[in-house]
């Protein structure tokens, strides 16, 4: 083989591989993204925070006013 073929058929083998990671990447970071906006919505139910979040009990004593008229 000479250096010219080698060269390209080294990079058909990289232009392969790396179209292949690239679409493995954007699925993870898509699916990471969806996640992160799903968890954000369950965080604003009382029922799901209470489940998914265990910083709760540290915030404090919440401050219940009367409610003025």
């Amino acid at each position: 083989m000479s250096d010219k073929e080698e060269r390209d058929a080294y990079t058909a083998l990289f232009l392969t591989f790396s179209e292949q990671a690239e679409r493995w990447l954007r699925r993870a970071l898509f699916i990471l993204f969806i996640s992160i906006c799903l968890f954000q919505a369950a965080l604003n139910i009382p029922v799901f925070r209470h489940l998914l979040a265990s910083s709760d009990k540290y915030e404090g004593v919440p401050i219940h006013r009367p409610e003025s008229r």
